[in-house]
């Protein structure tokens, strides 16, 4: 093609673009935006107490009532019977004495059942028909008999001080209801290759001091007496994270342990989100419904670099799917009833709709890569990586893959905002 006729077919697909993606991005905010101040009298008498900023979905039924005390550790898995032990063993092995295992079997066709049965009456296995890891969790839940739940994914594992230490936690700030930790990252040989992964997989750690944004309590030794001398004095933090989180996921899944009687006010996990991303939807809700805890230490083990991973590249375009669908959804609707500054809400919709441009267009999707981009470019003005990748959405599929292959080459693995497995 001659250099003269690109340089045109480029230049009419950026106009194009910027005229077309613009406007549907400026629609979209705007519109979103326009049906919450319809709602501005409810958002005030909010602020005022009157009216609970409580976010929820649709509730979930649970199938027994709560047992004061009992923890529930719900564990979802599917053909994971080569692994599946460990993380039960270091569940069986928690400190905390009253506590119950629930693994929720999605599908699985290896012999999962035969593993689980092989831990006696503590163990319960429940089993459904492959339906994904946002239906297995609350398959996995509606089992739960627990005043307390907490998630652990099939290949990762816990220090035995967990439970004890988060559930203190709970009980000392009786208005909290959710407590959640730093991770340790593993191999697939079990050796730790990063003591504190949390701030880095989650980008958004980068933006958000936690240790501002939340109020330090007591520190880690008065919750638990196992844990280790070396994390005595890790502070414990405690506050609201509703209008933060909307910013970003904060929160790992197999870090987390929360109150049941929140997650029957704010529902469970949304199914349509099938296989990735529900977490980050999940806690934008459950954060909503009070104060939370956050222990500044490692308490899980986070499997790193397996190929089934939901942080494989092959998912990175559903998470970004799904990221952008969770904040679409609430934060217009919560916007006025957050302190929130509108500059930062801009921010977060043009970092959305450029992941999703870079994820589109890893995937081989040009075109709705050039229209996500270039809403990002828009709510937020500069010539830089975002603009490189619209242009390239220009080049020959051949030029385009091989310089793909180099620029993922070049960063190696990115933090994100939402992941989860199961």
């Amino acid at each position: 093609m001659p250099v003269h006729h690109f340089i045109s077919r480029l230049t009419l697909l950026v106009m194009g673009l910027w005229a077309s993606g613009g406007v549907v991005a400026v629609s979209l905010v705007k519109a979103r935006w326009a049906k919450h101040h319809e709602h501005r009298s409810a958002s005030e008498a909010a602020r005022a107490g009157e009216v609970t900023r409580v976010r929820a979905a649709s509730s979930i039924a649970f199938f027994q009532r709560s047992e004061d005390g009992l923890v529930s550790v719900v564990i979802p898995t599917h053909n994971r019977r080569q692994i599946i032990g460990k993380a039960v063993r270091s569940a069986l092995a928690q400190t905390y004495p009253h506590l119950e295992v629930v693994v929720a079997d999605d599908g699985s066709t290896d012999d999962t059942r035969t593993v689980i049965e092989s831990f006696g009456p503590r163990v319960r296995y429940v089993r459904q028909a492959n339906a994904g890891v946002s239906a297995a969790r609350n398959f996995g839940m509606r089992h739960a008999r627990g005043e307390f739940i907490a998630f652990l994914d099939s290949d990762d594992a816990w220090h035995p001080w967990k439970i004890e230490a988060q559930v203190a936690a709970l009980r000392r700030y009786r208005d909290t209801g959710l407590a959640w930790t730093d991770m340790a990252a593993i191999d697939g040989a079990d050796k730790v290759v990063e003591e504190r992964y949390l701030r880095r997989m989650y980008s958004v750690y980068q933006d958000i001091d936690i240790t501002r944004l939340l109020t330090k309590g007591v520190a880690l030794s008065e919750l638990s007496e196992a844990v280790p001398d070396a994390l005595q004095s890790a502070p414990v933090l405690y506050g609201d994270l509703s209008s933060a989180i909307l910013l970003g996921n904060l929160i790992h899944t197999s870090t987390v342990l929360f109150r049941r009687s929140w997650c029957q006010r704010t529902g469970g996990f949304d199914e349509s989100y099938e296989r990735a991303g529900e977490d980050y939807e999940f806690y934008i809700r459950l954060t909503s419904a009070g104060p939370v805890v956050f222990i500044d230490a490692p308490s899980t083990l986070y499997r790193i670099g397996v190929a089934d991973q939901l942080t494989a590249p092959a998912m990175m375009l559903e998470i970004a799917r799904n990221n952008l669908r969770a904040i679409q959804t609430w934060l217009p609707r919560t916007v006025q009833s957050t302190d929130l500054p509108l500059r930062l809400v801009r921010r977060r919709f043009s970092e959305s709709f450029a992941w999703l441009g870079q994820a589109e267009l890893d995937a081989g999707h040009r075109l709705i890569a050039a229209r996500q981009l270039s809403r990002s470019i828009l709510l937020e003005p500069a010539f830089d990586k975002r603009s490189l990748l619209l242009a390239s959405c220009a080049l020959p599929a051949t030029v385009r893959d091989r310089a793909n292959a180099v620029r993922r080459t070049m960063s190696g693995a990115r933090p994100h905002r939402s992941s989860s497995s199961g």
